[in-house]
Protein backbone atom coordinates (compact mmCIF):
# COMPACT_ATOMS: atom_id res chain seq x y z
CA UNK A 1 0.00 0.00 0.00
CA UNK A 2 1.80 3.52 -0.70
CA UNK A 3 1.69 5.67 1.81
CA UNK A 4 0.94 9.94 1.35
CA UNK A 5 2.14 12.16 4.22
CA UNK A 6 0.47 15.56 4.05
CA UNK A 7 0.99 18.31 5.65
CA UNK A 8 -1.64 20.43 5.06
CA UNK A 9 -1.73 24.88 5.61
CA UNK A 10 -4.71 26.79 4.19
CA UNK A 11 -2.35 28.42 1.60
CA UNK A 12 -0.27 25.05 0.60
CA UNK A 13 0.38 21.80 1.39
CA UNK A 14 3.18 19.44 0.96
CA UNK A 15 2.58 15.44 -0.27
CA UNK A 16 5.04 13.12 0.16
CA UNK A 17 4.68 9.48 -1.12
CA UNK A 18 6.46 6.26 -0.34
CA UNK A 19 5.95 3.28 -2.10
CA UNK A 20 5.54 -0.30 -0.30
CA UNK A 21 8.76 -0.66 0.49
CA UNK A 22 9.13 2.42 2.17
CA UNK A 23 11.11 4.56 -0.99
CA UNK A 24 9.94 8.16 -1.69
CA UNK A 25 8.49 7.74 -5.12
CA UNK A 26 7.09 11.13 -5.38
CA UNK A 27 6.95 15.30 -3.41
CA UNK A 28 5.13 17.81 -4.36
CA UNK A 29 3.96 21.08 -2.94
CA UNK A 30 0.68 22.86 -4.35
CA UNK A 31 -1.68 25.74 -3.46
CA UNK A 32 -4.83 24.52 -0.71
CA UNK A 33 -7.42 23.68 -2.84
CA UNK A 34 -9.55 20.65 -3.07
CA UNK A 35 -8.89 20.43 -6.99
CA UNK A 36 -5.23 20.15 -5.91
CA UNK A 37 -5.20 18.04 -3.47
CA UNK A 38 -7.41 15.03 -4.82
CA UNK A 39 -5.59 15.14 -8.53
CA UNK A 40 -2.45 15.14 -5.78
CA UNK A 41 -3.87 11.96 -3.90
CA UNK A 42 -4.72 10.71 -7.45
CA UNK A 43 -1.02 10.83 -8.46
CA UNK A 44 -0.27 7.62 -6.52
CA UNK A 45 -0.85 4.34 -7.82
CA UNK A 46 -2.73 0.88 -6.26
CA UNK A 47 -4.10 1.29 -2.82
CA UNK A 48 -3.76 4.32 -0.73
CA UNK A 49 -3.46 6.10 2.72
CA UNK A 50 -3.27 9.19 3.44
CA UNK A 51 -1.74 10.38 7.03
CA UNK A 52 -2.20 13.92 8.75
CA UNK A 53 -2.14 15.46 11.54
CA UNK A 54 -5.30 16.56 13.74
CA UNK A 55 -5.67 20.43 12.53
CA UNK A 56 -8.24 23.23 11.81
CA UNK A 57 -8.17 21.56 8.36
CA UNK A 58 -8.49 18.34 9.44
CA UNK A 59 -12.26 17.52 8.71
CA UNK A 60 -11.67 19.26 5.50
CA UNK A 61 -8.93 17.25 4.54
CA UNK A 62 -10.91 13.52 5.37
CA UNK A 63 -13.91 15.15 3.63
CA UNK A 64 -12.37 15.88 0.30
CA UNK A 65 -10.18 12.67 -0.29
CA UNK A 66 -11.62 9.96 1.16
CA UNK A 67 -13.51 8.42 -1.51
CA UNK A 68 -10.08 8.68 -3.41
CA UNK A 69 -8.33 6.85 -0.72
CA UNK A 70 -8.39 3.69 0.91
CA UNK A 71 -8.34 5.01 4.06
CA UNK A 72 -7.45 8.98 6.05
CA UNK A 73 -5.72 8.69 8.76
CA UNK A 74 -5.81 12.06 11.48
CA UNK A 75 -3.20 11.18 13.92
CA UNK A 76 -2.45 12.87 17.12
CA UNK A 77 -0.07 16.27 16.64
CA UNK A 78 1.52 15.47 20.48
CA UNK A 79 2.62 12.22 19.78
CA UNK A 80 4.34 12.96 17.12
CA UNK A 81 7.69 14.20 18.86
CA UNK A 82 10.17 12.79 15.95
CA UNK A 83 8.10 15.90 14.27
CA UNK A 84 7.69 18.89 16.56
CA UNK A 85 10.98 18.77 18.28
CA UNK A 86 13.51 18.00 15.93
CA UNK A 87 15.78 20.84 15.33
CA UNK A 88 15.23 21.10 11.56
CA UNK A 89 11.81 21.09 10.16
CA UNK A 90 10.36 22.07 7.24
CA UNK A 91 6.75 20.87 5.23
CA UNK A 92 8.74 18.17 3.29
CA UNK A 93 10.54 16.75 5.88
CA UNK A 94 7.23 16.61 7.94
CA UNK A 95 5.15 14.75 5.65
CA UNK A 96 8.42 12.60 5.04
CA UNK A 97 8.37 11.95 8.64
CA UNK A 98 4.36 11.44 8.60
CA UNK A 99 4.08 8.98 5.92
CA UNK A 100 7.77 6.96 8.10
CA UNK A 101 5.73 7.03 11.38
CA UNK A 102 2.29 5.27 9.95
CA UNK A 103 4.55 2.84 8.00
CA UNK A 104 6.03 1.53 11.19
CA UNK A 105 3.17 1.44 13.07
CA UNK A 106 3.98 4.76 15.23
CA UNK A 107 0.97 7.06 14.78
CA UNK A 108 -1.82 7.44 17.38
CA UNK A 109 -4.99 8.12 15.25
CA UNK A 110 -7.89 10.31 15.87
CA UNK A 111 -11.88 9.18 14.94
CA UNK A 112 -13.23 12.20 13.06
CA UNK A 113 -17.15 11.91 12.40
CA UNK A 114 -18.94 11.82 9.43
CA UNK A 115 -20.47 14.73 8.26
CA UNK A 116 -23.69 14.58 10.82
CA UNK A 117 -21.36 13.91 13.40
CA UNK A 118 -19.03 16.96 12.34
CA UNK A 119 -21.64 19.19 12.69
CA UNK A 120 -22.80 18.14 16.19
CA UNK A 121 -19.59 18.26 17.70
CA UNK A 122 -18.87 21.72 15.77
CA UNK A 123 -21.90 23.24 17.31
CA UNK A 124 -20.87 21.47 20.68
CA UNK A 125 -17.19 23.07 20.52
CA UNK A 126 -18.81 26.55 19.97
CA UNK A 127 -21.55 26.16 23.08
CA UNK A 128 -18.94 24.91 24.87
CA UNK A 129 -16.56 27.80 24.21
CA UNK A 130 -19.41 30.09 24.49
CA UNK A 131 -19.90 28.89 28.14
CA UNK A 132 -16.51 29.67 29.12
CA UNK A 133 -16.64 32.84 27.77
CA UNK A 134 -19.89 33.51 29.98
CA UNK A 135 -18.09 32.44 32.61
CA UNK A 136 -15.17 34.49 32.51
CA UNK A 137 -17.16 38.10 31.83
CA UNK A 138 -19.31 37.50 35.19
CA UNK A 139 -16.16 36.80 36.80
CA UNK A 140 -14.79 40.00 35.16
CA UNK A 141 -18.32 41.54 36.14
CA UNK A 142 -18.15 40.66 39.46
CA UNK A 143 -14.25 41.60 39.72
CA UNK A 144 -15.45 45.12 39.02
CA UNK A 145 -17.79 45.94 41.88
CA UNK A 146 -15.28 44.08 44.14
CA UNK A 147 -13.07 46.80 43.45
CA UNK A 148 -15.71 48.94 45.57
CA UNK A 149 -16.20 46.45 47.84
CA UNK A 150 -19.78 45.78 46.71
CA UNK A 151 -20.79 42.05 47.52
CA UNK A 152 -22.09 40.11 44.47
CA UNK A 153 -22.54 36.67 46.11
CA UNK A 154 -25.40 34.67 44.14
CA UNK A 155 -26.58 35.04 40.40
CA UNK A 156 -29.18 38.12 40.82
CA UNK A 157 -26.34 40.70 39.27
CA UNK A 158 -26.93 39.24 35.79
CA UNK A 159 -30.90 39.68 35.55
CA UNK A 160 -31.05 42.09 32.64
CA UNK A 161 -33.56 43.93 34.77
CA UNK A 162 -31.59 44.81 37.23
CA UNK A 163 -28.78 46.03 35.86
CA UNK A 164 -29.42 49.85 36.09
CA UNK A 165 -29.44 48.87 39.67
CA UNK A 166 -26.68 47.25 40.06
CA UNK A 167 -24.83 50.08 37.50
CA UNK A 168 -25.96 52.90 40.11
CA UNK A 169 -24.11 51.64 42.87
CA UNK A 170 -20.80 52.52 41.23
CA UNK A 171 -22.20 55.87 40.28
CA UNK A 172 -19.27 57.34 42.12
CA UNK A 173 -16.69 55.60 40.41
CA UNK A 174 -17.33 56.79 36.41
CA UNK A 175 -14.44 54.39 34.95
CA UNK A 176 -15.78 51.40 36.93
CA UNK A 177 -19.09 52.16 35.81
CA UNK A 178 -18.25 52.55 32.30
CA UNK A 179 -16.65 48.83 32.42
CA UNK A 180 -19.02 47.33 34.22
CA UNK A 181 -22.17 48.55 31.60
CA UNK A 182 -20.25 46.93 29.23
CA UNK A 183 -19.46 43.45 30.62
CA UNK A 184 -23.31 43.58 31.19
CA UNK A 185 -24.03 43.90 27.60
CA UNK A 186 -21.22 41.21 26.48
CA UNK A 187 -22.71 38.92 29.16
CA UNK A 188 -26.34 39.65 27.72
CA UNK A 189 -25.08 39.05 24.40
CA UNK A 190 -23.40 35.43 24.74
CA UNK A 191 -26.33 34.18 26.86
CA UNK A 192 -28.97 35.12 23.67
CA UNK A 193 -26.23 33.28 21.91
CA UNK A 194 -25.36 30.47 23.77
CA UNK A 195 -29.07 29.70 23.96
CA UNK A 196 -29.42 30.15 19.81
CA UNK A 197 -27.19 27.54 19.93
CA UNK A 198 -28.63 25.35 22.47
CA UNK A 199 -31.81 24.90 20.74
CA UNK A 200 -30.30 24.15 17.40
CA UNK A 201 -27.57 21.63 18.81
CA UNK A 202 -30.27 19.83 20.71
CA UNK A 203 -32.51 19.64 17.72
CA UNK A 204 -29.65 18.21 16.05
CA UNK A 205 -28.99 15.38 18.58
CA UNK A 206 -32.40 14.22 19.40
CA UNK A 207 -32.43 12.79 15.90
CA UNK A 208 -30.30 10.37 17.15
CA UNK A 209 -31.37 7.46 18.73
CA UNK A 210 -28.76 7.18 21.66
CA UNK A 211 -29.95 10.55 22.00
CA UNK A 212 -32.94 9.28 24.57
CA UNK A 213 -30.37 6.52 25.75
CA UNK A 214 -28.09 8.97 27.45
CA UNK A 215 -30.58 11.30 28.63
CA UNK A 216 -32.19 9.22 30.84
CA UNK A 217 -29.23 8.82 33.17
CA UNK A 218 -29.67 10.13 36.13
CA UNK A 219 -28.20 14.07 36.41
CA UNK A 220 -28.22 13.89 32.51
CA UNK A 221 -29.97 16.51 30.39
CA UNK A 222 -29.72 17.77 26.57
CA UNK A 223 -26.57 19.64 27.56
CA UNK A 224 -24.73 16.31 28.96
CA UNK A 225 -26.30 13.87 26.46
CA UNK A 226 -25.53 16.54 23.26
CA UNK A 227 -21.95 16.69 24.99
CA UNK A 228 -21.37 12.46 24.79
CA UNK A 229 -23.03 11.97 21.12
CA UNK A 230 -20.96 14.70 19.80
CA UNK A 231 -17.20 14.50 21.59
CA UNK A 232 -17.92 10.36 21.81
CA UNK A 233 -19.18 9.71 18.02
CA UNK A 234 -19.76 6.20 18.48
CA UNK A 235 -18.81 4.05 21.98
CA UNK A 236 -17.78 0.87 19.49
CA UNK A 237 -14.50 2.48 19.02
CA UNK A 238 -13.07 2.29 22.29
CA UNK A 239 -12.57 -1.53 23.13
CA UNK A 240 -12.30 -1.00 26.77
CA UNK A 241 -13.79 1.28 29.10
CA UNK A 242 -10.61 2.44 30.53
CA UNK A 243 -9.51 3.28 26.87
CA UNK A 244 -12.45 6.07 26.96
CA UNK A 245 -11.40 7.05 30.67
CA UNK A 246 -8.20 8.14 28.88
CA UNK A 247 -10.05 10.21 25.85
CA UNK A 248 -11.97 11.28 28.45
CA UNK A 249 -9.13 12.61 30.65
CA UNK A 250 -9.61 10.12 33.05
CA UNK A 251 -6.66 7.98 32.89
CA UNK A 252 -3.52 7.65 34.53
CA UNK A 253 -0.03 8.26 33.73
CA UNK A 254 2.54 5.15 34.34
CA UNK A 255 6.40 5.05 33.52
CA UNK A 256 8.48 2.19 34.61
CA UNK A 257 12.42 1.24 34.45
CA UNK A 258 14.10 -1.93 35.33
CA UNK A 259 10.71 -3.46 37.01
CA UNK A 260 10.59 -0.35 39.02
CA UNK A 261 7.81 2.05 39.26
CA UNK A 262 9.01 5.68 38.83
CA UNK A 263 6.21 7.39 38.07
CA UNK A 264 2.53 7.10 38.52
CA UNK A 265 -0.21 9.52 38.64
CA UNK A 266 -3.31 10.79 37.01
CA UNK A 267 -2.72 12.01 33.63
CA UNK A 268 -3.69 15.60 32.45
CA UNK A 269 -3.97 14.12 28.74
CA UNK A 270 -7.33 13.63 26.73
CA UNK A 271 -10.39 15.53 25.14
CA UNK A 272 -10.75 18.86 27.89
CA UNK A 273 -15.17 19.27 26.72
CA UNK A 274 -15.81 15.38 27.33
CA UNK A 275 -14.03 16.17 30.70
CA UNK A 276 -16.07 19.21 31.05
CA UNK A 277 -19.33 16.72 30.18
CA UNK A 278 -18.25 14.73 32.75
CA UNK A 279 -17.64 16.51 35.40
CA UNK A 280 -20.72 18.69 34.76
CA UNK A 281 -22.83 14.89 34.71
CA UNK A 282 -20.83 14.38 38.21
CA UNK A 283 -22.22 17.44 39.65
CA UNK A 284 -25.78 17.20 38.63
CA UNK A 285 -26.13 13.19 39.45
CA UNK A 286 -24.74 13.65 42.27
CA UNK A 287 -23.94 16.93 44.16
CA UNK A 288 -27.34 18.79 42.77
CA UNK A 289 -29.81 16.46 43.56
CA UNK A 290 -31.55 15.00 46.64
CA UNK A 291 -32.54 11.58 44.88
CA UNK A 292 -30.61 8.90 45.32
CA UNK A 293 -29.06 6.85 42.39
CA UNK A 294 -26.23 3.99 42.26
CA UNK A 295 -23.87 7.15 41.21
CA UNK A 296 -24.63 9.13 44.22
CA UNK A 297 -24.39 6.10 46.82
CA UNK A 298 -20.92 5.20 45.12
CA UNK A 299 -19.59 8.33 46.20
CA UNK A 300 -20.91 8.28 49.44
CA UNK A 301 -19.53 5.33 49.99
CA UNK A 302 -16.14 5.94 48.63
CA UNK A 303 -16.48 9.15 51.15
CA UNK A 304 -17.27 6.86 54.18
CA UNK A 305 -14.18 4.74 53.30
CA UNK A 306 -11.47 7.26 53.30
CA UNK A 307 -11.51 8.29 49.72
CA UNK A 308 -10.78 12.11 49.61
CA UNK A 309 -13.10 13.81 47.65
CA UNK A 310 -11.02 14.10 44.18
CA UNK A 311 -10.48 10.72 44.17
CA UNK A 312 -14.02 10.14 44.74
CA UNK A 313 -15.09 12.18 41.80
CA UNK A 314 -13.03 10.79 39.70
CA UNK A 315 -13.78 7.04 40.24
CA UNK A 316 -17.42 8.45 39.67
CA UNK A 317 -16.73 9.97 37.08
CA UNK A 318 -15.52 6.57 35.24
CA UNK A 319 -18.31 4.59 36.59
CA UNK A 320 -20.65 7.62 34.56
CA UNK A 321 -18.35 6.87 31.44
CA UNK A 322 -18.53 2.96 31.89
CA UNK A 323 -22.66 3.13 32.25
CA UNK A 324 -22.63 5.45 29.18
CA UNK A 325 -20.52 3.43 26.52
CA UNK A 326 -22.75 0.15 28.44
CA UNK A 327 -25.81 1.80 27.44
CA UNK A 328 -25.01 2.69 24.25
CA UNK A 329 -23.56 -0.56 23.07
CA UNK A 330 -26.49 -2.27 24.48
CA UNK A 331 -29.08 0.43 23.72
CA UNK A 332 -31.07 0.17 26.29
CA UNK A 333 -32.03 2.64 28.51
CA UNK A 334 -30.80 3.58 31.95
CA UNK A 335 -32.13 1.34 34.88
CA UNK A 336 -31.07 1.88 38.68
CA UNK A 337 -30.31 -1.25 40.63
CA UNK A 338 -30.98 0.00 44.25
CA UNK A 339 -28.26 -2.23 45.67
CA UNK A 340 -25.02 -0.92 43.45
Amino acid sequence: MHILGLDAHSATFTVEILNPRGRVCREMKRETSAENLIEAVREAPGPKVVVVEESHLAQWVKRTVERYVDKVVICDPKRNKWISGDEFNDDASSAHKLAELYRGGYIKEIRHPDDGGAKLRSLFLHYYDLNQQLTRFKNKLKAVFRQEAIGTTGKGIYDEERHAAWLQKLRGQQHLQHAARQRFELIDVLESCKHETYEVMVQLAKKNAAYRLLDSMPGAGPVIATGYLALIDTPDRFSRKNKLWSYAGFGNKRHTSDDEVYEEHASKNGNRPLKWVVIEHFLHAVQQTQQGNRFKRCYEELRRKGLDETAARRAVCRKLLSTVRALWMKGAAYRDDPLS
